[in-house]
Parts: structure tokens; sequence; C-alpha cells
């Protein structure tokens, strides 16, 4: 059952049938790498992928072998259950020895706050590119889009030169699960790309390209971001993704509301947005300043300044 044409079957199956996108089945892929090693080491004979005790001890595999996080964790046995899902269809295994109801459930994760970098940090990461360069205009573009946007790395990759509709001043993004959504076309990066693309000499369709003239890779503007962070001698480890956290984080603070940050990230469900209500205690000072007991300090008889005093209520979260 762990035989390599029949995941390549699954595989297959998943893109043709299902309508997976081709990032899913591949991520698909390598977790089903991930179950045929450890089975070739530990169950070699197993019939059964469902089998509660095999599982229980995948999970142990996956978390002191390979030291997976729950959320990763998560995935890859959310992967191996829809590959059971196609053993029984395509009757390979008997639904009668389906035992994932028996699978132990993993604990939720730990909710995490995004780290996000402040005005001046993103600020001097926006300066750090070298504009006299072709490759120093194109990367301020790409940041200034990110910034922008909120855009995912693959998104960036994604575009292509008619996406970008300057007449009526949006962009076209083909998004996570194949959903397209149009996001504006801000005035300092439709200025950007317009000087990036004055100076560029390459024929291919995708809005930005590499130093060798193919398409520019996730990887490589990852180690771009990470490039200047450095130069700008950020202390923090800033990716892509974390400046996509940015630019929600910064709308959400100058009163941007959810509903419009969802669009704009192109979020299915608004539950993955509201990650972003994360307040600063800073914000709360600010906030308290508005507060009308500040008004009513004097008829209280109260003194000292209620924003230095200021404690947030049991349960907010607050830092960043």
């Amino acid at each position: 059952m762990n035989s390599e044409s029949t995941i390549q079957d699954f595989l297959e199956f998943a893109q043709m049938v299902r309508g997976c996108r081709p990032k899913t089945a591949e991520a698909y892929a390598i977790d089903l790498k991930v179950w045929k090693t450890f089975c070739s080491v530990h169950y070699p004979q197993v019939d059964n992928p469902s089998k509660a005790k095999v599982v229980v001890d995948y999970i142990r595999y996956l978390r002191v072998d390979r030291r997976n996080a729950s959320a990763a964790v998560g995935r890859k046995l959310a992967t191996l259950s829809a590959f059971v899902d196609f053993l029984i269809l395509m009757e390979l295994l008997d639904s009668r020895m389906d035992e994932r109801e028996k699978w132990p459930k993993l604990l939720d994760t730990p909710e995490r706050l995004p780290v996000v970098l402040d005005n001046k940090e993103m600020q001097s990461i926006l300066t750090m590119p070298d504009t006299t360069t072709i490759l120093g205009r194109r990367d301020r573009a790409i940041l200034t889009l990110i910034y922008s946007a909120g855009l995912r790395v693959s998104e960036v990759c994604s575009l292509k030169k008619t996406d970008i509709n300057r007449k009526d001043g949006r962009i076209l993004i083909s998004g996570k699960g194949g959903r397209e959504r149009y996001v504006p076309l801000d005035p300092t990066v439709d200025e950007a790309i317009q000087e990036y693309l004055s100076s560029r000499s390459s024929s291919i369709p995708e809005l930005f390209v590499s130093k060798k003239g193919g398409a520019l890779t996730p990887r490589a503007i990852q180690f771009m971001v990470k490039k200047y962070a450095e130069e700008a001698q950020i202390d923090k480890q800033v990716t892509p993704h974390k400046l996509r956290h940015t630019c929600a984080t910064h709308l959400l603070q100058e009163g941007a509301h959810l509903v419009s940050i969802q669009k704009l990230l192109g979020h299915k469900s608004l539950t993955t947005t509201q990650i972003y209500l994360h307040i600063t205690i800073a914000d709360l000072k600010e906030l308290s300043k508005n507060h009308p007991m500040r008004k009513m300090r004097a008829q209280l008889g109260l003194r000292g300044d209620p924003v230095q005093s200021f404690q947030p209520p049991y349960g907010i979260r607050t830092g960043t």
C-alpha cells in the first residue's frame, strides 16, 4: 500500500479528480515520503495505514526523531488521512479496517502572535536596495509591493506583467487554492515597478526576473529580504511572510476594517485574519488617552497620570 506506484496514483487522483493545486500535491508527496521512510524502518509490512498503533508510533517518530511541531504533525496526519480515503475509494483497503476514529487527538498548538516590524524598521528595509542598478530597482519594487498589498511570496513570483492594470489602479493576484483577487496598485508601488520595467530586457511574461533572466523563485526573494534586513541591522528574523504580517498589522493600527484586510490578504476565512487583532500595551495606553475617565478624574478626586498606571484587562494579550 505504500508502494511508489500507489502513492503516485494518489497524487494524480488529488490533482486530476479532486482538483488540488500542484503546490498541494507537492506537499502531499513530501509528507508521504516521510511516511514511507518511517514505515520502511519501523513497519515494513504494514497493510493498513490507518492502524491506530502505527499512527501513534508515527506521531512519536515525527515529534522525537524529526522534531516536528504540532502544526507540522497535524498536516502530515491530514495527508495520511487523505491517502487512507483514496485507498478505501479504490478498494485497496476495506472500510471496516479504518481505525482513524481511534487516532489520538492533538492538543491545540499555542497561539503565537506574528512578528512584525515597526515603521522605522520597515522604512529602513525599503531604503536598502541600490536603485542605481536594475536588481536594486527590482528588489525595491518587490519590497514595496509586499508591504503595500501583503502578498505571499508565491503570489509575487507568479505575477505577470499583464496583471498590472495601471488604468484601473489594481493588480490581479493568483492566490492560494487558485483563488483570484484584486489588490490596489499603490502609486509608490506603481512608480517602483515602472522604474524597474523601463530597464529590464527579458521577454518572459513574469513581472520579476532573476539575475539569469528566468522567473524569480520564492527562495530568491526570501534570501533577498533576509539580506536587506541584515544590512538594515534589524534584530529580528525577517522573512517575506513577516512583511505580509507587518502590512496587515500596520493597516489595522491605522483603523482599517478586519474584513477589508481579509480581502486584501486573500484569506478564505476571517478567523485566519483575526490573529492580527493583537494590540500592544503602547496601543492600549494611547487608546486610554481618549477614554472618558480622563475627563472625570477631577470629579473623582484622582491624582496621577492614568496612562502610566494603566493596566490591560485580564485576558488581553500584550506585546508584539
